[in-house]
């Protein structure tokens, strides 16, 4: 499965995160690919900006935190694409560390070409 996410708000990071966790729970490799404001927040450390105070109510945990567990304990993969980074203002040289992969759309494409694409 790979997760396009793109969405501005709050709530597209949470439906990208927790069908990723879910997805990889349930045996599913899964990469999710972070473009234009995911990727600037997660390259500036602000993943979990934006979150409805109804988000602590509910007991969400941090987003950020919560895909790092999933990275760690489900092999989920989280990638960008170069030209992406680029878009966002970011190096693509110094956004490796926090990153699983550069990958390039064609190879993303050929991914979900083989499972599922999800856009968010």
């Amino acid at each position: 499965m790979v997760i396009f996410l793109q969405g501005e708000a709050w709530a597209a990071r949470y439906q990208g995160v927790t069908l990723a966790i879910t997805a990889a729970a349930f045996g599913e490799a899964v990469t999710v690919a972070l473009f234009f404001d995911p990727l600037r927040r997660w390259a500036e450390g602000r993943f979990d900006e934006g979150a409805p105070g109804t988000a602590a109510a509910a007991r969400v945990a941090p987003l950020a935190e919560t895909l790092d567990e999933a990275r760690r304990e489900l092999g989920v993969r989280v990638v960008a694409c170069e030209t992406a980074v680029r878009l966002a203002g970011q190096d693509p040289a110094a956004l490796r560390a926090s990153l699983d992969g550069l990958e390039s759309l064609p190879e993303l494409w050929r991914r979900a070409s083989a499972g599922r694409l999800v856009v968010i």
